[in-house]
């Protein structure tokens, strides 16, 4: 059965990306890994390129992989979620309120006061979106508790 299994973010800082996205998720960190040579190379089209490859490992057994680029040039996008061909990651957390309070610690704050969604599939979650590394819109969920939706 299909299942997402991980989703990569480049960054520019592995260490503070590494921070966030612990704090942010509890999930623990393996890494950072140094991967370079020809079939790096050829998977991702940059020749000369070293990867830092960090993974935050969440609940759930899906990770987040965070890859930051030594040796070439790394051009910096506008992940804003407008942008066609963003993406942003949508992470379920046990307390929304626990995950916020480490990312402050972090100098990290909520964009705007947590919601809860009133239709769709995140009917009942409460949500809300952090900037992190990189301005990477982060979206934080916490599931409906029985009787709340």
């Amino acid at each position: 059965m299909p299942r997402l299994h991980h989703m990569g973010i480049t960054v520019s800082d592995t260490a503070g990306a590494a921070a966030f996205y612990a704090a942010a998720t509890g999930g623990t960190v393996t890494g950072p890994l140094v991967k370079s040579g020809p079939a790096v190379e050829a998977a991702t089209g940059r020749p000369g390129a070293e990867i830092l490859l960090t993974f935050v490992r969440l609940d759930d057994g899906v990770f987040l992989e965070l890859a930051e680029y030594r040796g070439v040039d790394a051009a910096r996008i506008d992940p804003h979620n407008g942008h066609i061909g963003a993406a942003h990651p949508a992470i379920t957390v046990p307390d929304i309120a626990q995950s916020l309070a480490r990312l402050a610690e972090l100098g990290h704050h909520p964009l705007s006061a947590v919601m809860t969604a009133t239709a769709g599939p995140l009917d009942g979650f409460r949500y809300v979106y952090v900037l992190g590394p990189d301005d990477v819109r982060v979206e934080l969920l916490q599931e409906p508790h029985p009787g709340t939706a």
